[in-house]
């Protein structure tokens, strides 16, 4: 072999090691500095794992994918617990929170956050967090003051700024790329020392109705506390006894009643859900549906506040009168509402009586006017006067589209006055006088529209 080829040959072996090997040192610094996969921790899943954790047994790795999926735990501190459910802490008084984080990835922040009802005035919300951007941490002490703050979350917490009311606190926490996620949540009242009590001076109207429906004082005039504007919190005691949550509409949402208003709430209820209606002509047909089906929205019924003047009390007070439907424009409260919703229900709303569709017999009406529909395709107008017709007025219900002043149609009450009544010859929207379960049942005619049963 000549030298010159030998030569050539050498040169190009010498160039493709020399390949080679800049591929590989291109290799490991596209590694060296590529993003970080995140670190996790082994998933705290039970005691041993916590317990590995807390005495730094279980290291960082590198996790592939895919990388499983967030577990928070909150262990509470028996010697610095929270607050226990509907706990009365003293106004102005000291309270240490305790607790310990764990997190099967390193922890950003950790963050309590304390609000009151019907109080969004400073301080509140009240939050304070600490992070953990400068160190890997999987496990925290509320009581640990290593964190970037320099302090520990239980020290900045404190109770003494918080003001009479209900209040609700939450612990959350959060890793990097994530979202807050809630670990603990408790209520409690703060109370101070001076009580004001409900007295005769502030039913303008209706403490004789009041009285009669609630038999004796105790049940009605209770001690409280001024929170904010005209929204009070009741002794806790006076709540405890008389105060009840029953499963109410829409979707089964609980409301907040008085126990001597269950009976009546659960009567309307059931005529509610056992009475079909149909209602059908220039604005579509709804087809037959459960009555019930007009109940969408729930707007709250115990509320602990005086009326806007602050001089009387409001009947949501005592778990007694509820509010449906509240952001229909004909249901808010205002005095031309009257005219609204008298126009449509007794000038463009017929009665055509008892029909039966299916096996199934309901109330059927035609509609002739222009008012935009609720979700079932009935007018807005005529809702809550078909929730009363059909439900609320058959339980024992006044409606307070019936006030003289004003038209408050989404208000359902039992204890308060209320001027007008539903089959008054002048005021009155009373169209039904004979219901189903006493009406002879008999073939009904062909309907022009055929109806559609809705489950």
């Amino acid at each position: 072999m000549k030298v010159s080829e030998w030569s050539k040959k050498q040169t190009i072996l010498i160039g493709v090691l020399v390949g080679v090997l800049l591929c590989a040192i291109l290799f490991l610094v596209a590694v060296a500095t590529r993003p970080a996969a995140p670190t996790l921790l082994d998933e705290p899943d039970d005691e041993a794992d916590i317990e590995l954790i807390e005495e730094g047994a279980v290291s960082l790795k590198t996790e592939a994918t895919p990388p499983p999926d967030l577990s928070l735990i909150f262990r509470p501190d028996s010697e610095h617990p929270l607050p226990e459910d509907r706990a009365v802490l003293a106004l102005g008084g000291d309270y240490t929170i305790g607790g310990t984080v764990y997190s099967n990835y390193p922890l950003d922040n950790v963050t309590v956050t304390i609000t009151c009802s019907h109080n969004n005035q400073k301080p509140y919300p009240y939050k304070k967090a600490v992070h953990f951007k400068q160190k890997v941490v999987g496990v925290y002490d509320l009581a640990d003051a290593a964190t970037d703050e320099g302090v520990s979350l239980s020290s900045l917490v404190d109770f003494s700024e918080l003001l009479v009311g209900v209040h609700t606190l939450k612990i959350t926490a959060s890793v990097k790329g994530t979202h807050a996620v809630e670990m603990a949540r408790c209520t409690f009242y703060v109370l101070g020392e001076e009580w004001e009590t409900i007295t005769k001076d502030k039913f303008p109207d209706s403490y004789p109705e009041a009285l009669k429906f609630f038999g004796s004082e105790e049940r009605f005039l209770y001690r409280y506390q001024w929170v904010n504007g005209r929204y009070t919190v009741a002794d806790p005691e006076w709540e405890k006894t008389y105060i009840t949550e029953i499963p109410g509409y829409p979707d089964n949402m609980p409301w907040l009643v008085h126990i001597d208003a269950v009976p009546y709430m659960e009567k309307a209820f059931e005529y509610l859900e056992n009475t079909y209606i149909r209602v059908h002509g220039t604005n579509g047909d709804t087809g037959v549906i459960k009555t019930i089906a007009l109940i969408t929205e729930y707007n709250g019924c115990y509320v602990s506040r005086f009326t806007s003047s602050l001089k009387a009390v409001s009947h949501h007070t005592f778990g007694t009168a509820v509010d449906l439907n509240a952001s229909m424009e004909p249901n808010k409260n205002n005095a031309k509402n009257h005219a609204v919703i008298d126009d449509d229900v007794k000038g463009h709303l017929v009665y055509n009586g008892i029909l039966t569709e299916n096996d199934v017999r309901y109330y059927d009406f035609t509609y002739d006017g222009k008012y935009k529909l609720d979700p079932n395709g009935v007018p807005e107008t005529c809702v809550n006067y078909l929730l009363y017709e059909f439900g609320f007025f058959r339980a024992g219900f006044d409606w307070a589209h019936y006030y003289k002043s004003t038209s408050d149609a989404m208000h359902f009450c039992l204890s308060e006055f209320v001027t007008h009544k539903h089959d008054d010859k002048t005021y009155g929207l009373r169209k039904v006088y004979e219901y189903i379960e006493d009406a002879p049942e008999t073939p009904s005619p062909e309907p022009t529209v055929p109806p559609v049963l809705k489950p």
